[in-house]
């Protein structure tokens, strides 16, 4: 009872007032943050081992010349649609930022020796997120394969419930060897 007593006094109008004001104005400046950390730009500029290897692996890749024109940007596929889940693959990703500022990986070459355990990162997270990234842009009955046995593969993914990666695992990036994890998950299809 002093709760709502609380409420309906100048106090607590006040306190509401100020928390939908922070609320108006905290959130559009939230999501303007996280369209910045998720940009191409920042991605693969702000990082130059980015901008020589997987910037250029997506613009080569079948996604980056589409004959439809449309071109994923690296948040499309690597950082979720909702704003809490986008803040916690921030989050995560910062493990990237500690990468290249603490362990001093820097160069192609020290990436490339870090590429096999970041591919099975992500590889393994779009397997427990049922390739939930890739489902934003592709609707799994409307894909029509030009080739017989993509038709069939992907007849088969829908009646068996196969998500993306399990196929398409080195769709945008560098060809990377499977893990012992990931090849254990795809066998068990």
């Amino acid at each position: 009872m002093r709760f709502w007593k609380w409420i309906g006094g100048l106090t607590g109008l006040a306190a509401l007032a100020g928390i939908g004001v922070g609320v108006m104005v905290g959130v559009p400046v939230a999501d303007g943050v996280d369209r910045y950390f998720s940009s191409n730009k920042f991605c693969a500029q702000t990082c130059h081992v980015m901008e020589a290897t997987v910037a250029v692996e997506l613009a080569e890749s079948a996604h980056g010349t589409t004959s439809s024109g449309v071109v994923p940007l690296c948040r499309d596929c690597h950082v979720s649609e909702d704003l809490i889940g986008a803040y916690f693959d921030h989050i995560k990703g910062t493990r990237d930022l500690y990468s290249t500022l603490i362990l001093g990986i820097d160069t192609v070459e020290e990436f490339e020796k870090a590429r096999f355990e970041a591919a099975n990162r992500v590889r393994m997270h779009l397997i427990n997120t049922d390739s939930k990234n890739c489902r934003t842009c592709h609707v799994m009955e409307k894909i029509k394969p030009e080739r017989t046995r993509g038709q069939r593969q992907h007849s088969e993914a829908q009646e068996k419930n196969i998500t993306c990666i399990v196929c398409h695992y080195d769709l945008v990036h560098k060809e990377t060897a499977l893990s012992d994890e990931f090849d254990a998950v795809i066998g068990s299809y």
